[in-house]
């Protein structure tokens, strides 16, 4: 089934979305000097990681 123009602009609104939250997250991560948080923040880039893969899918 192919996307409708609409449904891929809404999808690569959702991974630049995503990919910002990533590379936010990581940089929190990378300054973090609290283990706990860091580990934190870490788990939430890795959620977002998993989020954009999936709607990466959608496009293969």
């Amino acid at each position: 089934m192919a996307l409708t123009e609409k449904e891929l602009t809404a999808i690569e609104d959702q991974l630049n979305e995503e990919n910002l939250l990533i590379t936010k997250f990581r940089a929190y991560s990378n300054v973090c000097t609290d283990p706990q948080l860091k580990q934190k923040c870490t788990s939430i880039a890795s959620k977002h990681q998993a989020h954009y893969d999936q709607l990466f899918s959608f496009l293969k």
